[in-house]
């Protein structure tokens, strides 16, 4: 009979140590999914806070900077300075536009020149517009399309350099 007691006892102690559990197990995962709840709130404010930089970010550049570049495009300044002008209002537009992003971190090995050409194919311009626009020959754009070509994957396909630019 003393046996059986202790065999009772010893079984108490173990279901009331395994209740023990339990409860700090619950315990625990209520924390863990506060904890979540607080994560998800912080990163949906992350989210907002970065969408809303990149609102007054292109809201400034449009209206505080863009402007005076239109200005100086119809002053009197010679075809060089004009270039120049639209050179600095396409970088504008790099720096507020996601299709920069998207391109050199979807395809790291791109380098900054044939990002900024892959800009301007993208908007339309020929080979001859972009060396005018860059000061480069129309031979060196030719090998900068070439070899965004080569890194885009779309190097021997029929498909358009501009077209797949726009799917980016």
């Amino acid at each position: 009979m003393g046996a059986f007691v202790k065999e009772t006892s010893k079984q108490r102690r173990a279901q009331e140590a395994l209740q023990q559990r339990e409860a700090e197990l619950e315990f625990r995962t209520s924390q863990l999914e506060e904890a979540v709840i607080a994560l998800g709130v912080l990163l949906r404010q992350r989210e907002d806070d970065k969408r809303e930089l990149e609102e007054r970010v292109l809201l400034n550049v449009n209206q505080l900077i863009l402007p005076y570049v239109e200005k100086l495009k119809m002053s009197r300044v010679g075809d060089k300075q004009v270039a120049y002008l639209r050179i600095l209002e396409s970088n504008l537009q790099d720096i507020v536009s996601p299709f920069a992003y998207r391109l050199s971190s979807r395809y790291q090995s791109l380098t900054p020149a044939e990002i900024q050409i892959g800009h301007l194919i993208k908007m339309g311009k020929t080979t001859k517009e972009i060396a005018d626009l860059l000061n480069l020959s129309h031979r060196t754009i030719e090998t900068h399309r070439r070899k965004i070509r080569t890194k885009l994957g779309i190097k021997n396909r029929k498909t358009s350099l501009r077209t797949h630019l726009f799917s980016i």
